[in-house]
């Protein structure tokens, strides 16, 4: 990484440019990648306040997903009555569909938030940033991160 406060006048070789450069080349991918993610996020969970406010929404949908399924092929009949299993069949379909949607849209902004991590820079100095930037708040805080944790011990209590 190149020094916060080195001398302007000292040259800086075409690597440490060219890796800088990728660096923030990555970073803005990641970024690119997590807002990607927040939108399908507040799609998905547009569409779930959707169905919460009017559940009819779904009426229309499901009809169409059990007749493509079999209709009512799959009905069952209980004493008389016919049970839509078709019907059924096709909430469950699209519960677990909206379900994986919202898995891959939660691991897409996980996927950006590593590569911004990996790419950002030196986490110390990101940690001195913010300590210049907020030195009253941050500073009972940093003196008690600095200080090594002590080891976990293995053995139990006992209880």
């Amino acid at each position: 990484m190149i020094p916060l406060l080195s001398d302007p006048n000292d040259p800086v070789s075409i690597i440490e440019i060219i890796k800088s450069v990728v660096g923030l080349v990555a970073t803005c991918l990641g970024l690119i990648v997590i807002l990607i993610g927040l939108r399908y996020a507040m799609q998905i969970f547009q569409l779930v306040f959707t169905i919460l406010n009017s559940p009819s929404y779904l009426n229309g949908v499901i009809h169409e997903m059990a007749e493509s399924i079999g209709g009512r092929a799959f009905d069952i009949r209980l004493d008389g009555r016919a049970v839509p299993l078709a019907n059924l069949m096709a909430l469950t379909v699209y519960c677990c569909g909206a379900f994986l949607a919202a898995w891959l849209t939660l691991a897409l902004m996980h996927t950006g938030a590593k590569i911004v991590s990996l790419t950002a820079g030196d986490r110390n100095a990101v940690r001195e940033i913010l300590k210049n930037v907020f030195p009253k708040s941050l500073q009972t805080k940093g003196a008690t991160s600095n200080q090594d944790p002590e080891p976990r011990s293995t053995a139990r209590h006992p209880s």
